[in-house]
């Protein structure tokens, strides 16, 4: 049920930038369901007539489209994975210097 939603925000999110004439990127997701959470109550109103949902529509396009995502140059944020966690501590010192430290029963390094 959170993909069909997710869907149909990301349509909404495509007709407000088509009918602003703005790219699609540069439509906030998480501001287009702030906008349609707010106008939800408007939209189900039983008694409007077509005219007047058509105006509510198109003024919920425009408060999708009223803040588009700044652009931030020189960012750089790379996927990657972190090293894995082991059950041992890390060698910092020489083999014969090396102890074990008790942390909470975490590590079982067994040194000869």
């Amino acid at each position: 049920m959170y993909f069909i939603t997710y869907n149909c925000v990301r349509q909404l999110m495509c007709e407000a930038a088509e009918e602003a004439n703005m790219e699609v990127r540069v439509v906030s997701f998480k501001g287009s369901v702030q906008a349609l959470r707010s106008w939800e109550p408007h939209l189900n109103q039983t008694k409007i007539s077509r005219a007047e949902r058509y105006r509510l529509i198109s003024d919920l396009y425009d408060a999708m489209t009223n803040t588009p995502i700044r652009q931030r140059p020189g960012r750089s944020e790379p996927r990657c994975l972190k090293r894995r966690p082991k059950n041992y501590q890390l060698m910092t010192s020489p083999r014969h210097e090396m102890k074990e430290i008790p942390h909470r029963s975490r590590y079982h390094a067994g040194i000869a």
